[in-house]
């Protein structure tokens, strides 16, 4: 089935042990994706991070310790930016891109220190829900095909193993409906779209 719509996949608060299970996932379903890769556990993860990008996956920034970026002054937020953005690419030997604020949660501080590093944000349109004890497989599911449109960003987290059981039956059935789903820089360059830094985009 030829694609006439597109999505971009991505996962945050990773690496971490069960990375691996993840990318095999992928692997067998031939999805190149975004992970938003906290410092402090690429750090911890050393080889999970280097094998997210050995298999050809896209890095972002998701901050060193994911702590709330609003409740910090912009110094405090850069540096904390900074410090995820050395780790990564000495560990994984990618400069990230994008960043993605920890709780997706914003403030003109936040934008400010984007305008400086010359990072976009990337936000989210498409969101599984899968942090919540109460959401299970099934769930996870319903909730990204409600909301999947083209040009949107999915949003789920990488050490769930019921995140896992559900993306298979999540690509397989957007691929029905017409979807290629990919990374968020696959994305930008299908949608011919220019990323302006310190502008946040949740869909595109």
């Amino acid at each position: 089935m030829v694609a006439d719509k597109y999505i971009a996949l991505t996962f945050d608060d990773g690496p971490d042990s069960t990375t691996g299970k993840l990318l095999a996932i992928l692997e067998e379903l031939r999805v190149c994706a975004t992970f938003f890769l906290c410092g402090e556990r690429v750090r911890s993860f050393s080889n999970e991070a280097k094998a997210i990008a050995d298999a050809g996956h896209e890095i972002g920034n998701h901050s060193y310790n994911h702590v709330y970026m609003n409740e910090l002054d912009e110094e405090a937020i850069y540096s904390n930016f900074e410090r995820a953005e050395a780790v990564i690419i000495e560990v994984a030997g990618k400069k990230p891109p994008f960043i993605r604020v920890p709780y997706v949660s914003y403030s003109e501080a936040v934008v400010k220190v984007a305008m400086t590093m010359n990072m976009p944000v990337i936000g989210c349109d498409v969101i599984g829900y899968d942090w919540e004890e109460a959401v299970d497989e099934t769930k996870i599911v319903e909730n990204v095909l409600a909301s999947a449109k083209d040009g949107g960003i999915i949003l789920l987290h990488e050490p769930y193993e019921k995140t896992r059981a559900a993306l298979p039956v999540i690509v397989n059935t957007l691929r029905l409906r017409g979807y290629a789903i990919m990374s968020v820089g696959e994305l930008v360059n299908q949608k011919q779209t220019t990323l302006q830094a310190g502008v946040c985009y949740n869909a595109l």
